[in-house]
């Protein structure tokens, strides 16, 4: 969007130098004849009327929650009969926007009634009041809304979570992913004989509790740490080798032990947290 003023005022000035400068969000542009200082305002350097209105404020330091409503009329007349030829349609807003405010102002130009006569409770309130929480919800919502373009822009401060040593995250139960552990199983069971399925030959039965005291034991025995080949290196049966995986897989799940593999494909390793 250019915001700046008819190219005939450039035209007609001897030496016009444009200035732009904050205005608002945007820019406008100043147009310098001699020592005098001239403005057109493009009314579309304004998201609104009330954007216009919370400029005004804000560039005459005025309290939010007491607008001289007077003055910031004049103000806001002002800057409207500044911007030179407009649409209508585009000024639809202001120009409903300038019929409120000159309405509260000669509200409160009137003298005010006795509080004893009878009169509506609404007349008690300060006719500015509605005005003071469109401006607030308007002014907290355009500043969200700066914030989330911050964002995205990635001009905001970022902010890392550090965990505390010795503290393990409680809800990161797998350093590695559970395909990574199905995958080493799988490799495990492909070395161990498939029995024959007529032969019928008692086994007895595999305890899955006694298998996580069994790779408890030899974590402590290897120092806290073991391979899983290294785990699964003794076992003979599938069955066994079922029990001793479950168990493997409980005690990750309850973080008694972490398992993690530095690349793909490469053996996993087991810790005691």
């Amino acid at each position: 969007m250019v915001i700046a003023g008819n190219r005939s005022d450039i035209k007609n000035t001897d030496t016009a130098y444009q200035c732009a400068v904050p205005f608002a969000s945007e820019y406008r542009v100043l147009f310098l004849r001699g020592s005098q200082v001239t403005y057109l305002v493009d009314i579309e350097a304004f998201h609104g009327p009330l954007d216009l209105l919370l400029f005004l404020i804000e560039k005459n330091e005025l309290d939010i929650y007491d607008i001289p409503i007077a003055f910031i009329t004049d103000q806001y007349l002002q800057y409207l009969q500044t911007t030179g030829e407009f649409d209508l349609e585009k000024m639809g807003e202001f120009l409903i926007m300038t019929t409120y405010l000159l309405n509260l102002k000669s509200r409160l130009l009137l003298p005010r009634t006795n509080p004893s006569q009878s009169e509506d409770e609404e007349e008690q309130i300060d006719p500015r009041e509605e005005l003071v929480q469109k401006l607030l919800e308007y002014r907290r919502y355009k500043e969200a809304g700066q914030q989330l373009q911050q964002r995205e822009l990635g001009l905001t401060e970022r902010v890392y979570y550090r965990q505390a040593k010795g503290e393990p995250d409680r809800d990161e139960v797998l350093v590695v992913d559970l395909a990574a552990l199905v995958r080493a199983y799988r490799n495990v069971m492909r070395r161990l004989p498939v029995p024959e399925p007529e032969a019928i030959i008692p086994e007895g039965d595999v305890n899955v509790s006694d298998k996580m005291m069994e790779i408890l034991e030899i974590l402590v025995q290897q120092k806290g740490k073991i391979s899983f080949r290294q785990l699964f290196a003794n076992i003979s049966r599938r069955r066994e080798g079922l029990a001793l995986f479950l168990a493997l897989l409980e005690l990750i799940r309850l973080q008694k032990v972490k398992a993690q593999q530095n690349s793909p494909w490469e053996d996993i390793q087991l810790e005691m947290w």
